[in-house]
């Protein structure tokens, strides 16, 4: 089976203009990258599945006509493999932390229908659908997310309050990393980091110990401050998120915006789960920089096409 790349939006871009205007890409070895990824594609050596936050930001991708034929690349090479939407990612992974079962690749990228979105319930240890032969329900998802893909829009009273909730969660790190600098000391910027996730993310973990069937005498053993750090750097994704959080809050003058909640949850739970990741430059270079510190194997994270191609032909 192909390796799965989850490309970041702006290389779709590129994907789309290899085939429509191969001569806005201006790199000639990355326009060269593109092509060769989409001959891979075609031999079924990659797979480049999409997610909910392509969705959105393919709703925002300009004109009609440039938003259709960005969409239409995707819907041309994904094969109706989805990432899971990282909420399920992170509900889940609390959960096999207090002993549930623990996902795996097979069960974040899949061709199950609906799985892009917050409230779908995966069957953990399930493999894949592989079969060539659709099913009605399966058929009936696709056209419905392909008919999404190429024609929604959000009505601008959604995206202002869309993005009235994303800039809320932005000024969080903005001031703690702030208020940090105005009170220097000796800290472990990882404790910090685990407990501010510890407070953003409580109402999730008391979900997970619910579903998972532990007791709060068991939670506090799980997650007494000192096992804090562990407890999160062991999970593919919320480890990632922890590192690239703690990197970011040693900075103040690095200021969150609401782009990065996409590219913070998505990218780091693609970086957990996928062989290869091509994420915008700031996301990946901090992704790149975690690699070290999160237990188990995770993607090779690149910040080009061209990256992605001299790795895959190695391989």
């Amino acid at each position: 089976m192909g390796k799965v790349v989850y490309l970041d939006q702006n290389h779709w871009v590129t994907m789309a203009r290899a085939r429509i205007v191969p001569e806005k890409i201006q790199v000639a070895e990355e326009r060269q990258a593109a092509d060769m990824l989409w001959k891979m594609v075609d031999a079924g050596q990659v797979r480049l599945p999409l997610s909910s936050a392509h969705l959105v930001e393919t709703a925002h991708a300009g004109t009609k006509d440039r938003r259709r034929q960005l969409a239409q690349t995707m819907l041309d090479a994904y094969g109706g493999w989805h990432m899971l939407n990282p909420l399920v990612v992170r509900r889940y992974e609390f959960i096999g932390a207090f002993g549930g079962a623990a996902l795996t690749a097979s069960d974040v990228f899949t061709t199950a229908a609906e799985s892009p979105f917050f409230d779908y319930a995966p069957t953990i240890g399930t493999s894949a659908s592989v079969e060539t032969s659709l099913r009605m329900s399966d058929i009936v998802w696709r056209a419905a997310w392909a008919s999404t893909l190429l024609e929604e829009t959000l009505p601008q009273e959604e995206q202002d309050a869309t993005n009235a909730v994303i800039e809320r969660w932005a000024a969080v790190p903005t001031t703690l990393a702030e208020s940090l600098r105005s009170h220097p000391a000796d800290r472990d910027m990882r404790m910090v980091a685990a407990m501010y996730m510890l407070d953003d993310l409580k109402v999730e973990i008391a979900q997970a110990c619910v579903l998972a069937g532990i007791s709060a005498v068991d939670l506090s053993t799980h997650l007494a401050p000192e096992k804090a750090v562990g407890f999160f750097s062991r999970l593919p994704f919320n480890g990632r998120v922890l590192e690239v959080t703690q990197a970011r809050l040693r900075n103040a003058s690095d200021k969150w915006v609401r782009n990065d909640l996409n590219d913070l949850l998505f990218l780091a739970c693609a970086a957990g789960y996928a062989d290869h990741v091509v994420a915008e430059k700031k996301t990946g270079r901090f992704l790149q920089g975690s690699e070290k510190a999160v237990t188990g194997p995770g993607a090779s994270v690149h910040l080009n096409l061209r990256s992605l191609i001299r790795d895959l032909q190695r391989a």
